[in-house]
């Protein structure tokens, strides 16, 4: 008989860890670190989200492996990597491994 991966593993990336408790939950959030911040997408400050969401373009590579998503920052993230010719969205290499997303999933909302 196997063991199941304990739900409590840590993933292999540097991972956000917001809501850490070392009784019930001592991993936390497992979305992976936006570059040059100790937290993932989803649990970085407004204006820290704003700056980096601000830094993207149609095309850009994204790794947001382990975030947790809800519908208005899946929206935000999505118009941000619009492209201004099509409005439609345009990922480079995206990587959402063990994302997990929460809403409804449709057409993006531009005015976000």
């Amino acid at each position: 008989m196997s063991t199941p991966t304990s739900p409590t593993a840590a993933p292999s990336w540097p991972h956000c860890a917001h809501g850490a408790d070392p009784v019930t939950d001592p991993v936390g959030c497992r979305g992976i670190q936006v570059t040059g911040h100790t937290a993932c997408l989803a649990h970085l400050d407004d204006a820290d989200r704003t700056t980096y969401l601000a830094g993207l373009a149609p095309g850009s590579d994204i790794d947001h492996r382990g975030t947790p998503f809800t519908e208005d920052l899946l929206n935000e993230l999505l118009v941000a990597l619009a492209d201004p010719t099509t409005q439609h969205p345009h990922l480079g290499d995206a990587w959402f491994n063990s994302a997990r997303f929460s809403g409804t999933a449709g057409t993006v909302n531009r005015s976000v």
